[in-house]
């Protein structure tokens, strides 16, 4: 007994635009093919492939691999060291997914809490977070930002995933017209130099090279409750961002550490 490909499509629950892809890739050919109308028919005993494929599909093989077992493979031996390694697969990605999680709830944290303080007065707090790299110089542009954030990837274990980094600019209150060091740092990649400082943060929206305003504000701020004041401050960009006029519009901490 044979049956169409819309009929198989409605018996085996597969869609009939999926059984023409598996006859394309050459994972399920029809059993007869009509020469004239070009209908394709499947057998009875085709059922038995189209549930293995599902089972496979659903444990995660890819169409090619399961293809293999099914014409290169197709014993017990074979079929186990399949799913061997089919689970090892899995248990990467699963230990992947947890730490993409765990950076997620991170940043969703840090982020909760810049939003929460964003255009507000200046707020005394802690930072703590491990330092990747950095390169020094005159920097005095966006081309020069971006020239040394490149020079400390290049530097630096290769493997980071870049979402799991913010950079951080470093000036002097001596001059503001350049930045002297460009830090690439991290909340959850794990390295000897960690910095940790309590000092006084304002969140603003902004640019690098533009931030002078909020230099100031933040002195005032340390002067009025006589504060200790270091001369560094430390532009940290959690998001950098353009706006719909091609500006940047970044979100950033202005920190100023306590002497």
């Amino acid at each position: 007994m044979i049956f169409s490909i819309g009929e198989t499509s409605k018996l085996t629950k597969i869609s009939i635009q999926t059984l023409r892809h598996y006859d394309k890739e050459g994972l399920l050919k029809p059993i007869y093919v009509d020469e004239e109308t070009k209908y394709r028919y499947y057998s009875i005993d085709q059922f038995l492939q189209i549930d293995f494929i599902k089972r496979c599909k659903s444990l995660g093989f890819p169409l090619e691999k399961i293809k293999q077992i099914l014409y290169e493979g197709n014993n017990l031996e074979n079929i186990l060291k399949s799913i061997v390694f089919q689970k090892n697969i899995i248990e990467k990605e699963i230990e992947n997914l947890k730490n993409i999680k765990s950076n997620l709830n991170r940043l969703e944290k840090t982020l909760s809490h810049a939003m929460n303080s964003l255009n507000k007065p200046p707020q005394m707090e802690e930072l703590e977070f491990f330092i990747l790299g950095s390169s020094q110089g005159e920097i005095k542009d966006n081309n020069d930002i971006e020239t040394h954030i490149r020079k400390v990837f290049k530097k630096i274990d290769i493997s980071y995933n870049i979402s799991d980094t913010f950079i951080i600019l470093k000036v002097d209150e001596k001059n503001y017209s350049y930045y002297e060091e460009i830090i690439v740092a991290s909340k959850s990649i794990n390295s000897e130099e960690i910095y940790k400082n309590k000092g006084v943060s304002l969140y603003v929206e902004g640019a690098a090279f533009k931030n002078e305003i909020y230099f100031e504000k933040i002195k005032k701020f340390q002067r009025d409750k006589k504060l200790k004041k270091s001369e560094i401050f430390y532009e940290i960009y959690y998001i950098s961002k353009l706006d719909n006029k091609n500006e940047e519009y970044s979100l950033i901490n202005i920190f100023h550490p306590f002497g």
